[in-house]
């Protein structure tokens, strides 16, 4: 699978604050930032997000008399109109709608909003600092390239762009016409996502060419007002303009940034919450009124408004949890989320079958199982460690080993083919800890880097994550596909993201998929280790033990231990020496079992 594309973080960021600027301006000034989350909440914006993006940005926002305003009007005030426009365009970082413009100035100078309109249009049409767009947008001039009969290496000085970066925009535009009509157009079509300031300097190149009797074509706040007013893309903070298909990822990208934000506007926290009775009453109606769970933060935030940043909010977040745990008419998911009771899927209480290991009943000539497991004395040294390597183990066939001393936030983890087939995923591969253990049926909220979400369970007796299917089987590759996951401040929700590379051990190609599968066909009529010796016949070179036990274990379900011991009893397979690799000699094939392990038979 294609690795999703994730948004930059500070695009995302100035996406979101450009949003939250501009209902702020609707609405002059806010004492509740809920008041904001209400407007935007249809665009993916929440209270604990818009709160954080607010605390953390004091070149936008500002917080006065327990009122937030744009930081723009705390910083302009006494200045004249030209500086205050110019300062709240900047802070904006992008064309602003003339309708917020004049909103925001009248108020701050006191003047008609008709008055106002008239500045701001004179400004934009005289001022060599501002222009409009053709759809009633205000910008200035360090948004876009302006340039008249200057040479090139004094334009590009003076816009702070480098003769490369113009050259990436003409070399991807070829041979352009920038004297159509329609030029602007599709030259955005063409070229988007694409620096504003090297696409204007490409045009006026063409349009006004260096040599003194040319005419001159490009004039810059023309040619502005229309690139910037294209209907379908939209224009950011880094003075790039994008297909407006992508603010959506930006808003999902700036949202996760909001948990990781550290606050630096000092804001007056509302006194501990009491919780009444009726209030609990109300959460635990809009829980059992819900076919989802329902996050106890999400409850804080919207009926509430405490959200992380408040300083009371790890006690308001645990009175009301231990308030929910303590009905019956709830349940508890794990981390801060709360159900129906029995609304969790029937196939997440119990190990699927297919994950149960075969025991097999042939027998050799002395009477003696063909298959059978050794203890650790009667195994190879180098598989001693092997299997209890995390990819050795799996459901049904692991050991608990202690928790680490630093747990880390991020996992590298490794796609088997069974439990890309099961849909599930085995705990064994994650460090003892990663999960609280307490409820003992958890559910998992998984966001991949656009935003999709997947609901997931954690089964901690069964030691297995169900319902991961739709996610696996969007994976093509069906052994060996790397993923990361990475916790959040959010309890149980984690950032999924499929890496662009395969375990070198646990890869299986889809050829060498079907070769198995067809001897998987005869496997009833065979032992472990007849399997075992046609596996390794793919092999002469030799393989890896983590690669034979999971091409193994695609015919057959086999222990880890099994598969150590067929190899250290059976005289033909073995290791060089100082190789890491096993071998199978067929010419050995009829000394059978190695005697001097019979006393290691477990």
């Amino acid at each position: 699978m294609a690795k999703a594309k994730t948004p930059n973080s500070d695009i995302a960021r100035n996406y979101a604050d450009q949003l939250i600027l501009e209902t702020l301006t609707e609405l002059y000034e806010v004492v509740k930032p809920s008041e904001i989350a209400e407007k935007l909440q249809p665009q993916g914006l929440g209270l604990g997000a818009i709160r954080s993006l607010l605390s953390s940005n004091p070149d936008r926002f500002a917080y006065a008399e327990r009122r937030w305003v744009p930081a723009s009007r705390v910083e302009t005030q006494g200045r004249p109109f030209a500086h205050a426009l110019k300062r709240m365009l900047q802070s904006y970082g992008a064309p602003m709608p003339l309708n917020l413009v004049i909103t925001e100035l009248s108020r701050t100078f006191e003047q008609d909003e008709e008055v106002t309109e008239q500045t701001v249009r004179r400004l934009g049409a005289s001022d060599p600092t501002f222009f409009i767009t053709r759809d009633d947008k205000v910008g200035v001039d360090t948004f876009v390239f302006r340039a008249t009969d200057e040479s090139v290496e004094r334009a590009l000085l003076d816009n702070e762009i480098t003769s490369e970066d113009v050259d990436i925009v003409e070399k991807a535009l070829g041979d352009f016409n920038w004297r159509d009509p329609d030029a602007i157009v599709n030259a955005l079509e063409k070229v988007s996502p694409v620096n504003a300031i090297a696409l204007g300097c490409a045009a006026w190149k063409s349009l006004n060419p260096q040599d003194p009797r040319s005419v001159h074509l490009y004039e810059w706040k023309t040619f502005n007002a229309e690139m910037l007013s294209v209907p379908g893309f939209i224009m950011n903070s880094d003075r790039v303009i994008y297909p407006e298909s992508e603010a959506k990822g930006w808003i999902s990208a700036a949202v996760k940034l909001s948990d990781k934000l550290e606050s630096v506007i000092e804001v007056e926290d509302a006194a501990p919450l009491e919780y009444k009775k009726e209030d609990i009453q109300a959460c635990i109606k809009e829980i059992t009124s819900s076919d989802e769970s329902v996050s106890a933060i999400k409850m804080l935030e919207e009926r509430f408004e405490v959200t992380p940043q408040v300083k009371t909010f790890p006690d308001d977040l645990t009175n009301l949890m231990n308030a929910l745990k303590a009905d019956s008419s709830v349940w508890w998911v794990g981390g801060d989320r709360f159900r129906k009771p029995k609304t969790a899927p029937d196939f997440i209480n119990e190990v699927p079958a297919p994950l149960e290991f075969v025991q097999t009943e042939f027998k050799q000539e002395d009477g003696t199982y063909v298959d059978c497991e050794l203890n650790d004395e009667g195994l190879s040294s180098s598989l001693r460690k092997l299997i209890v390597h995390p990819l050795a183990t799996d459901v049904l066939d692991e050991e608990m080993i202690p928790a680490p001393k630093n747990m880390p936030d991020t996992l590298r983890l490794v796609l088997k083919p069974i439990h890309r087939e099961m849909g599930t995923f085995p705990l064994s591969q994650f460090p003892t800890g990663f999960f609280d253990t307490d409820p003992n049926v958890q559910e998992l909220i998984l966001v991949d880097p656009s935003g999709n979400e997947l609901q997931a369970w954690v089964n901690h007796e069964c030691r297995l994550i169900f319902n991961l299917f739709d996610w696996w089987l969007e994976q093509p590759v069906e052994s060996g596909a790397v993923f990361q996951l990475t916790k959040t401040k959010k309890p149980n929700v984690m950032e999924f993201e499929w890496l662009e590379q395969t375990d070198p051990v646990v890869y299986i190609s889809n050829q060498r998929m079907e070769e198995l599968r067809e001897i998987s066909g005869r496997a009833p009529e065979m032992s472990t280790f007849d399997i075992l010796r046609e596996v390794m016949t793919h092999w002469p070179k030799g393989a890896d033990f983590l690669t034979v036990l999971w091409e193994l274990n695609v015919v057959r379900r086999t222990s880890r231990r099994m598969l150590a011991s067929l190899l250290s009893s059976y005289v033909c397979f073995y290791q060089r020496s100082g190789s890491p690799v096993w071998h199978y000699d067929h010419k050995k094939v009829e000394q059978g079992f190695d005697k001097t392990k019979k006393k290691f038979i477990q």
